[in-house]
């Protein structure tokens, strides 16, 4: 006789069952599975986000048709400087395109060799999404992000006449996501019908930790499920989690270019503000932290091969990680869990 599984009770049961199966998985002589190979993980991940996703159906916030700004699509943008990367795109994109409501890629691809163009069948966006921007090596100029970004802006956003609205300047660890229900484009419309001042939008940081993994993961949303603290009883101050990076208004984006990374000049009487609307005056910080409507959860060191990698790749800033930032991600600071990006997993189109 077959058995069916039906209701809130069946579903939990099936994520049990499937849990038993994975917890001798992720523990092998006290350390994770997963460090040692991905093909117990990779095999069990599929079944098990169809299993949590049709269990945590009823919790899902957001409309999906709201996620996409249908009337014009090119509204929000994304200037992405990466490089040697072309692994971590796909997931990367694919959230972004589909759950976030991102009309187009400015893929500012400094000097990955080969250059990631060459991947564009294996991202899993429409590749009309993309736009590829190469640079090699005899463009290099110090400070090479804040080059990249300000062409972004200037070159292949404005003079290309396909006026976006906004852009997001964000690297390929980062993903946005909105946990209050809204979805980002109507996070963005509410401050342009309500604040004519708002040049740009800064979103605090949510970093994640290793968990454990020594390898690459099939999936940054899935993986990496505990952060780093607020610090909340000190207002952030002792947290990474205080840095942002900032969406800009097209519009308002200023002569200066970036201040940092994470912050930009806008036009005069232009302000950079919070989700909640104040004004942000630091150029990285942002206290006290909150991301109830808006977040930037930062896939900041992954497995431990890929920070490995990491640190063997460089930045664009010339200002490498080492096993210091590591540490201090790893060890030094209290960890919280932070599982909010595993319910985007459901709505990954197959």
């Amino acid at each position: 006789m077959a058995t069916t599984l039906s209701g809130p009770n069946g579903g939990l049961l099936v994520v049990c069952i499937l849990l038993c199966l994975l917890i001798p998985a992720f523990t092998f002589y006290g350390k994770p599975s997963l460090d040692y190979g991905q093909e117990v993980g990779s095999e069990l991940v599929a079944g098990l986000k169809s299993s949590y996703g049709s269990w945590r159906e009823g919790e899902a916030k957001q409309d999906p048709t709201t996620t996409h700004h249908e009337e014009d699509p090119e509204y929000l943008a994304i200037c992405l400087a990466v490089r040697d990367q072309a692994l971590d795109l796909p997931e990367f994109l694919q959230h972004h395109h589909y759950n976030m409501g991102v009309g187009r890629f400015y893929i500012l691809d400094d000097g990955s060799n080969p250059p990631l163009s060459d991947a564009v069948d294996s991202f899993g966006v429409p590749p009309e999404v993309l736009t590829f921007v190469y640079y090699d090596e005899s463009q290099r100029v110090p400070e090479m992000q804040y080059k990249m970004y300000d062409d972004c802006a200037r070159v292949h956003a404005v003079a290309s006449g396909r006026h976006h609205t906004w852009l997001a300047f964000i690297d390929a660890d980062e993903f946005l996501d909105t946990p209050g229900g809204e979805s980002l484009v109507g996070v963005l419309q509410s401050f342009e019908a309500t604040r004519d001042d708002v040049g740009a939008l800064a979103v605090n940081w949510q970093m994640h930790t290793s968990n454990g993994l020594l390898r690459r993961a099939a999936s940054v949303r899935w993986s990496y499920t505990h952060c780093i603290y607020d610090d909340a009883g000190h207002g952030g101050a002792g947290s990474d989690n205080r840095h942002v990076k900032s969406i800009v208004r097209v519009r308002d984006y200023g002569a200066g270019g970036p201040i940092t990374p994470h912050m930009f000049h806008l036009a005069p009487g232009k302000v950079t503000v919070g989700e909640d609307g104040a004004t942000v005056d630091s150029p990285a910080f942002r206290q006290p932290i909150s991301r109830d409507r808006v977040s930037l959860h930062h896939y900041a060191v992954k497995s431990r091969e890929e920070y490995v990698e990491k640190m063997k790749r460089s930045n664009a800033m010339g200002q490498p990680k080492d096993w210091q930032f590591w540490n201090h991600v790893e060890h030094d600071l209290p960890h919280v869990l932070c599982d909010d990006m595993v319910r985007w997993l459901e709505r990954d189109p197959r």
